[in-house]
């Protein structure tokens, strides 16, 4: 497999079942080729070692697993074995809102400042998603977070980027050793000139889409060229948000997609 990186399947595009039925989603994840699977929660520690025991049963491995309490999840990823994960996803409306200031930005840093020490003292890097909504929607907040944060690394999300008007693979090179994860993902509106992230309808104006079906010019195997020559190591998440189909062939599609491309 040409590439560094290993490739999930993030569950999200299941919309809760993968909580009820966990083997179900893993099944059709191992049955398409990934090598492990994001967005299952445990909400203990025996629920943990559940889902890492079924996961393994399939050949995979759970990447950046969710818990309720945000200090819980970091201990669950150090005992994955995971090498990073996520150290909560601030909101920005608590952090100046629309229009931040770097004042907001050392605010927001400071509050992650626990469970960034607590995650690197264990040896796993922390990283922050950009994500609509939180403080990191754009480059610039990418920029203004992780010069805040040096010890902080960015959850690059491919879709959120592009629907909050920014270039991924700007934001990947600008930002060279800092990627701490990918979510890989495309973006659709339904008019590209006319969307606005702040104003366009969610779900309706514009959505996330299959790998290669979006309309905002974004180059997968571009990406994944740049991605691999950067010395980037870590997990590619690819996360179908939500479907338009069944969510097995959105997953073998996004699958088939980077394999067609080498990875």
């Amino acid at each position: 497999m040409a590439g560094r990186f290993r490739i999930a399947l993030h569950l999200i595009t299941w919309r809760g079942e993968q909580h009820e039925n966990p083997e179900k989603c893993f099944r059709v994840a191992a049955g398409c080729g990934y090598d492990g699977v994001e967005g299952v929660k445990a909400d203990d520690p025996e629920q943990l070692v559940e889902l890492a025991a079924l996961a393994a049963r399939w050949g995979l491995r759970v990447v950046n697993v969710n818990a309720d309490d945000r200090v819980e999840r970091v201990r669950y990823n150090v005992a994955l074995g995971n090498e990073a994960a996520e150290v909560g996803s601030l909101r920005r409306a608590d952090y100046g809102g629309r229009q931040m200031t770097e004042e907001d930005v050392a605010r927001a840093v400071a509050d992650l400042e626990d469970l960034i020490e607590l995650a690197v003292s264990h040896g796993v890097t922390p990283f922050h998603h950009a994500h609509r909504g939180t403080i990191i929607e754009t480059a610039e907040d990418a920029a203004m977070v992780l010069a805040a944060a040096p010890r902080l690394q960015l959850l690059l999300d491919t879709g959120h980027l592009l629907c909050c008007g920014s270039d991924p693979i700007d934001v990947l090179l600008a930002h060279p050793g800092r990627i701490g994860h990918v979510h890989l993902k495309d973006f659709h509106a339904d008019d590209p000139t006319a969307w606005n992230n702040w104003e366009s309808e969610w779900g309706v104006d514009g959505y996330f889409e299959e790998l290669g079906q979006g309309n905002f010019g974004f180059d997968v195997a571009t990406f994944m060229h740049e991605l691999d020559r950067s010395g980037y190591d870590g997990w590619v998440s690819i996360e179908q948000d939500t479907s338009r189909r069944a969510p097995e062939l959105s997953a073998k599609a996004n699958r088939d997609l980077l394999r067609s491309l080498g990875y």
